[in-house]
């Protein structure tokens, strides 16, 4: 059976990165690969939008299904907009969290967004100063792992492995 696979997790946790490698390894005729993000990100993005493109993406699955394909999405999902997509009768999701230790994502994420190791501290992302963007990052992390393995959904610790590494371990759920 073709699947939906959302490959979530906060920022700095490698989603981004580990697509390049899941497009050499899975084969383009029963996988299609995206970005969550891929179609825009309006200024005023919220849980709504965040709802829509992901009944968006069930949609694409679903026609994909027919041609024989499964859809891998990689992007920030939250279960919760999932609830009542995942008894859906027409395909199987299924979601994956990719986690990295706090001290991982805060140097990944002040990596990402600084110049020669600093970033000017009045810098914002999403409307947020830098450090209040990063904290809720490392905060939000903690608070969706306990959902998705309440929900017993495969979890990878990004923290000591190579952007490679974490897609070959995603492919092994796949």
């Amino acid at each position: 059976m073709n699947k939906i696979y959302f490959i979530s997790g906060v920022n700095g946790v490698g989603k981004t990165s580990i697509m390049p490698h899941l497009k050499v390894v899975l084969p383009v005729r029963k996988f299609e690969i995206h970005d969550f993000d891929e179609r825009g990100v309006p200024g005023n993005a919220d849980g709504r939008w965040r709802i829509s493109e992901t009944k968006y993406w069930v949609e694409e699955g679903i026609k994909l299904a027919q041609e024989n394909k499964s859809l891998i999405i990689c992007g920030f999902v939250k279960p919760a907009d999932f609830q009542e997509l995942l008894s859906n009768k027409d395909i199987k999701i299924v979601l994956i969290f990719l986690d990295a230790r706090p001290e991982v994502i805060r140097q990944r994420l002040t990596g990402r967004y600084s110049k020669d190791g600093y970033f000017n501290e009045s810098q914002t992302v999403i409307g947020k100063p830098i450090t209040v963007f990063i904290d809720g990052n490392i905060y939000i992390s903690g608070q969706m792992k306990r959902v998705f393995e309440d929900l017993n959904s495969p979890i990878i610790d990004t923290s000591d492995l190579t952007p490679e590494e974490v897609a070959k371990k995603v492919i092994e759920f796949i």
